[in-house]
């Protein structure tokens, strides 16, 4: 996890002074004036603000049923609630790391074993690329303005094999995810009878990570809950998308055309951006959002600058607040290095 996170903060690093050093050379950058940043800030419209906050708020209880919904013996509305706003909460203040609040909290708080809700929080990631990846290609593909602003751009061959080869890997990936759902007793028999005969530290972990997402598929039996499950994640990147766009609408003379459209093309791209996310810094996610507004919507370099950090702000730290005093009400200690909790049903 520790080398893991390194190299993403070196790649997070690179990919900033490089975009920086694109910036410094353009001649938006040389117009560029903190000033002008502060004063856009100013003057955005705060009830709309407020209203992709609350939208935010609102992406933490889909998820949570989306979470009853994958989890292989029934849950309780409340701690996975809690859970989940305590665990992205921790994922805002240490990174990628703080995501393991989450699975933690809730197997704890439901008194069961780390693996099923471990495996759960792996199928959450699959769903997560999944849908992202089909709601923005659907707008490229379906929207007239998308397509006309990548195609003036001179990124739309970019974007469309981009998404060509990202809806392909997809496609890949649910294939061999439904092939292993089928014979998954069979996969994993025969990868534990090669462990005894030629023991493998490699085979060993890929046997710990295919029995964790066995486990996550057993909630999935039954089409209705597969189906329930596609339809929450879809409703939740909507509702991200529809709060990035209520975010960018609050500088109503920085892109007065701006459409839902273009909101959900804009997701795309921050949820590329946070992947290379920093704890407390960003990156990449702000990065991308600025490349977006400018490049490609063609909006002013200080108002971009100015909404690319309110977008960030909202969609990571909005819920730290409330998640902070949830942890502090549970016990949970979040820290760099550990996730734990001294609550006799917390975290240990």
């Amino acid at each position: 996890m520790k080398r893991k996170r390194l190299w993403l903060t070196i790649l997070a690093v690179v990919v900033g002074v490089l975009v920086v050093w694109q910036f410094r050379h353009s001649p938006e950058w040389r117009q560029f004036s903190w000033a002008a940043v502060w004063q856009a800030t100013a003057e955005a419209k705060a009830g709309d603000i407020f209203g992709s906050v609350v939208l935010i708020y609102a992406t933490y209880v889909i998820r949570t049923w989306r979470w009853e919904v994958l989890m292989a013996t029934p849950g309780r509305f409340w701690p996975i609630l809690k859970g989940t706003m305590i665990g992205f909460t921790g994922t805002a203040l240490l990174g990628r790391p703080g995501e393991l609040v989450r699975p933690y909290y809730i197997a704890r708080k439901h008194r069961g074993g780390l693996p099923p809700q471990l495996a759960v929080w792996m199928l959450e990631r699959m769903f997560d690329m999944s849908g992202v990846v089909l709601l923005v290609g659907l707008d490229l593909a379906l929207s007239p303005d998308i397509q006309a602003l990548t195609r003036s751009g001179g990124y739309q061959g970019a974007f469309q094999k981009a998404g060509m080869v990202l809806s392909a890997g997809i496609a890949g990936l649910m294939a061999a995810l439904y092939l292993f759902h089928l014979r998954a007793p069979k996969v994993l028999a025969r990868l534990r009878l090669r462990q005894e005969k030629a023991p493998s530290r490699l085979r060993m972990k890929a046997e710990h990570f295919l029995e964790t997402l066995a486990q996550g598929m057993e909630g999935l039996r039954r089409g209705r809950k597969l189906a329930a499950a596609v339809a929450l994640t879809m409703l939740l990147w909507v509702t991200v998308s529809a709060a990035i766009w209520l975010a960018v609408r609050a500088y109503p003379e920085m892109l007065p055309g701006f459409g839902f459209a273009a909101g959900i093309f804009l997701m795309g791209l921050t949820a590329i951006g946070s992947v290379l996310q920093l704890p407390a810094v960003g990156g990449g996610f702000q990065v991308l959002t600025i490349f977006g507004l400018t490049k490609i919507f063609g909006a002013n370099l200080a108002e971009a600058t100015s909404a690319a950090l309110i977008v960030w702000l909202v969609c990571i730290y909005a819920i730290a607040p409330l998640g902070a005093a949830l942890a502090a009400h549970e016990g949970v200690r979040l820290r760099a290095g550990s996730t734990q909790a001294d609550t006799g049903g917390g975290v240990d």
